[in-house]
């Protein structure tokens, strides 16, 4: 029997909200001018993000189709912040619930000044706590969270926590300071015993894959972009596994956002495999296989991936999240439940409803 007709809803693990003028008078006035913004240069309009290279972004917004009104938040000018119709949206979509993160700002870690990125990710953590708090039974929002300075993480990840945030967005990466490094120590420390999960969101890293002139040129560079940049979560989960960063916090839980996840299980067999066969040169020693942490303590979000359900032998059902990435162009709304009817042709309905619901609800705290 058909698992929609009996009912079953979607818990979105990747939707995403615009940031408003509210939240820009939160920002310090001296860093205003340096979030992410619009402008316009030499004829065109520029996506300019401190860190990383101007994109142009007219020439796309001149070629949209009518379903393309749908996403982007091109129809909805409270950008997604309207709480009424952000719910009509969900029903829309057969989604019950959401978790949230934010849209503009999912480069502001490109920055190298640590006190710009708290500075801005506070203002926001405040903004976004009032805007949602009122409906946690709809919406997780997650936190922002710079980690290049870790004890002042480690503050803001208790402040969170008092506040009743569930989760925390960290960079994915952070080129000169990645995440084997014992500096995190005390990170991993403060989120086990807060409970907050470790999510790590697509684009929200250090390094730049964007090619010159991306959306002017018409040699795939934008397409290019698009797909290094979801292979950089092998990054964050190659590293936590083989520096025993779960075998050390048992209860830290950690989720790959917006990568994707059919490369998921190539990346636990290759740790696995290699660290059979280089036993002797690997340190630590870790208590477990590589991926049986994984199945234990990560997770990894993905929308309209078949491939990644063709490897549920390897991987399990439990470590994966889908997400509509609502309202955006690579997302699934409107068409959600078209999409998962597709991708889950085949699959026994209780393996549709751990990754499209139960999985979510469990580790977000659904009811």
């Amino acid at each position: 029997m058909n698992a929609y007709a009996n009912g079953l809803k979607y818990i979105s693990a990747d939707s995403h909200v615009d940031e408003d003028d509210d939240f820009l008078q939160r920002v310090p006035e001296q860093y205003r001018h340096r979030l992410p913004h619009r402008e316009e240069r030499d004829g065109g309009v520029y996506s300019i993000i401190e860190g990383r290279k101007p994109r142009r972004i007219d020439i796309a917004e001149s070629r949209i189709s009518d379903d393309d009104k749908n996403r982007q938040f091109r129809d909805d000018p409270s950008g997604g912040r309207d709480i009424s119709r952000r719910l009509q949206d969900q029903q829309r979509d057969n989604v019950s619930a959401e978790v949230i993160y934010c849209n503009s700002l999912l480069g502001l870690m490109a920055s190298p000044d640590g006190d710009f990125q708290m500075a801005a990710a506070q203002a926001y953590n405040d903004w976004i706590h009032e805007l949602f708090s009122s409906r946690p039974d709809r919406f997780a929002p997650a936190a922002i969270l710079p980690t290049i300075n870790v004890p002042r993480a480690v503050d803001e990840v208790y402040r969170l926590a008092k506040m009743g945030f569930r989760l925390v967005s960290a960079p994915i990466g952070i080129k000169d300071q990645p995440y084997n490094l014992p500096v995190y120590e005390p990170l991993w420390n403060a989120l086990e015993d807060t409970g907050l999960i470790f999510s790590l969101h697509f684009i929200t890293g250090t390094e730049d894959h964007l090619p010159e002139n991306a959306g002017e040129e018409s040699n795939g560079g934008f397409l290019s972009y698009m797909i290094i940049a979801m292979a950089e979560g092998i990054r964050p989960t190659t590293l936590l596994l083989s520096s025993g960063v779960p075998m050390r916090h048992p209860n830290l839980h950690f989720v790959i956002v917006e990568c994707g996840a059919g490369w998921l299980a190539w990346n636990l067999y290759a740790l696995d495999e290699q660290y059979e066969r280089k036993h002797m040169w690997i340190e630590p020693k870790l208590d477990m296989k590589p991926s049986d942490y994984f199945r234990r303590q990560g997770h990894v979000t993905f929308g309209d991936d078949p491939v990644a359900l063709s490897t549920l032998d390897y991987v399990g059902d439990h470590a994966l999240l889908w997400g509509s990435d609502y309202p955006h162009d690579e997302g699934t709304f409107p068409h959600s439940k078209e999409v998962i009817d597709r991708i889950f042709q085949g699959h026994p309905d209780d393996i549709k409803r751990k990754i499209v619901y139960q999985n979510a609800a469990q580790l977000y705290g659904f009811s």
